[in-house]
């Protein structure tokens, strides 16, 4: 189960930076809707590969919930039950997100406003948005969990708190407070660092013990 979460986290790492990173952030210009359509109108088949990468991180969610509550059910079986139930409903709500990208994309192949096509993106991140506020909470129950498990370092259970108290707290002020977009957009930019450690440094410790505890398994005799 750690291997499988740890390669599965890593995997959907890779995948988020290039459907986020690379595709949404380099075609999409929130500011200029001419801009933006331009972008998709030349790079289509990047952002349907974008979109094919969204899925797939969907997947994975699903996945990961499956597998770290395999991992530590046995720390506490109702909290982790809950904890991979509050990831998969996540993962609906970031596939109910990226239907979004899916109109946005039909919207331009029939030649629709631009800035209807902009609105399809915003809607896009505004459902993600408030997904990342369930995502908070699946990491704060993650938390606890590795602090109360003794196989697991209590450093990780840190940061794990840390970084959903962040999720949940910058995702739910976009929420109820989106007159104050600029001045949470910076606070997420300080939080991103613990956010990023958090998680790809688990989905490495969880390989470690994954391949660890694999080549330690005592080989059967042959006689």
């Amino acid at each position: 189960m750690a291997l499988l979460s740890g390669l599965s986290l890593i995997a959907m790492a890779l995948a988020a930076g290039f459907a986020y990173g690379h595709v949404y952030g380099g075609l999409i210009d929130s500011g200029s809707p001419e801009g933006t359509y331009r972008n998709l109108q030349s790079s289509a088949l990047l952002f349907r590969y974008g979109i094919g990468a969204w899925g797939a991180i969907v997947l994975l969610d699903l996945l990961v919930a499956g597998s770290l509550h395999g991992f530590l059910r046995e720390v506490h079986p109702r909290l982790s039950s809950l904890t991979a139930l509050i990831r998969v409903v996540y993962a609906f709500v970031l596939l109910a997100a990226v239907a979004h990208l899916v109109e946005a994309l039909a919207l331009m192949e029939t030649a629709a406003p631009p800035a209807e096509v902009l609105r399809a993106l915003q809607r896009f991140e505004t459902v993600w948005s408030q997904g990342l506020i369930l995502f908070g909470f699946h990491l704060l129950g993650l938390g606890y969990l590795t602090l109360r498990a003794r196989f697991v370092p209590s450093f990780f259970g840190g940061l794990l708190l840390v970084a959903g108290t962040c999720y949940t707290g910058i995702h739910l002020g976009r929420t109820v407070f989106p007159s104050h977009a600029e001045s949470i957009s910076m606070m997420e930019t300080v939080a991103s660092v613990p956010m990023a450690l958090s998680e790809i440094g688990f989905a490495f410790w969880l390989l470690y013990r994954g391949v660890g505890r694999r080549f330690s398994q005592p080989v059967a005799s042959l006689s």
